[in-house]
């Protein structure tokens, strides 16, 4: 038994679109369907805004307008692991360890 379909939650994986799931749809879905059948949930996050939709992402796609990528998800409680982005600088970092930062007083 795969240890992602053990897991108690769902293990999220993020593929980004731009420069990452276009520089080969055919194969990234085909990573992505191996990723679900381990029982992972895998999801679009994009910097784009709605008005600029993803149609050939084989499932849910999040818009972050921008914003940084994990910021967005944990307002929207969703759970990633693991990022799969070609500009790592626009996810961003864990809302949850800047809290921890901040009331300890690491910069």
């Amino acid at each position: 038994m795969s240890v992602i379909i053990a897991a108690v939650r769902p293990f999220g994986v993020s593929v980004d679109y731009d420069d990452t799931f276009t520089s080969c749809p055919a194969t990234w879905t085909r990573v992505i369907n191996v990723l679900r059948e381990a029982g992972a949930r895998v999801v679009c996050v994009t910097s784009r805004t709605p008005e600029m939709k993803v149609t050939d992402f084989p499932g849910e796609v999040f818009y972050c307008s921008g914003r940084p990528k994990r910021e967005v998800m944990h307002e929207l409680r969703v759970d990633i692991h693991v990022w799969i982005d070609d500009q790592p600088e626009y996810i961003g970092e864990d809302p949850n360890r800047m809290l921890l930062k901040n009331l300890v007083g690491i910069r």
